[in-house]
């Protein structure tokens, strides 16, 4: 499920643009959840489950700019849309990273176009039914940190616990996001987003460290810089 909010304290705008946001979702379906704030402090308390957030720059209490620094610091994956009416700010939002601008007042087009854009660059939004001791649970894509795969199912680490599912490896490869998952061994598949280093065909990720065989050295690696340069 795809999280969005929006941070504005004035009313007006913020209807405005659910509708907005509501309306491109009935043109394009994707599960999501809307959520709404309209101050920084009440944003920053949740900013950890957040993809995509409408960020209005003019705020009471803590603005725009130091909203957005401290969601930074939490949530690198976060898409930040900083929201103006006051159009020479916006160079202030270069330093947290904004993901795109909008003028107040907000046009429908405007919206769409971001929102378009942010599709296109989240990842792992979807999800997977995964087992724990027979139980099943609808874990994100982007929550798996690597998969071991078997001959006949494969396990999943998510957290700290792992999951399985009955799945080949052909019909995982084809359910996993292309853009975040790549196969670094004949029996692994990991998150590029939590690997934490590499080098010279070992990475690291928090607990475990994973070796990447050597025919799939060279394609690891520029998969691993394009994803880098696009998605960090």
């Amino acid at each position: 499920m795809l999280r969005i909010a929006i941070c504005d304290d004035i009313m007006e705008q913020t209807l405005t643009l659910q509708t907005y946001i509501r309306e491109f979702y009935e043109n394009n379906p994707t599960e999501y959840k809307l959520y709404l704030y309209t101050s920084g402090e009440d944003l920053i308390a949740d900013a950890g489950k957040l993809d995509i957030i409408f960020l209005d720059i003019e705020m009471p209490g803590l603005d725009g700019i130091e909203t957005g620094q401290s969601i930074r610091a939490q949530n690198y994956k976060c898409r930040i849309i900083m929201a103006t009416v006051m159009v020479e700010r916006m160079k202030e939002a270069f330093f947290i990273e904004a993901f795109r601008f909008i003028v107040k007042p907000f046009e429908r087009d405007e919206v769409e176009e971001a929102l378009l854009a942010c599709m296109k660059r989240v990842l792992g939004n979807s999800t997977i039914l995964l087992y724990h001791s027979r139980l099943p649970y609808e874990v994100p894509q982007s929550e798996i940190q690597y998969v071991v795969t078997y001959d006949s199912y494969c396990e999943y680490r998510v957290k700290n616990k792992m999951l399985r599912s009955e799945d080949s490896l052909r019909e995982l490869e084809k359910r996993l996001d292309s853009r975040l998952f790549f196969r670094i061994h004949r029996k692994y598949i990991v998150n590029m987003a939590q690997i934490e280093s590499y080098k010279n065909g070992v990475l690291q990720m928090k607990d475990i460290t994973l070796p990447v065989s050597r025919r799939r050295k060279k394609d690891f690696e520029h998969a691993y810089m394009e994803f880098d340069l696009k998605y960090r």
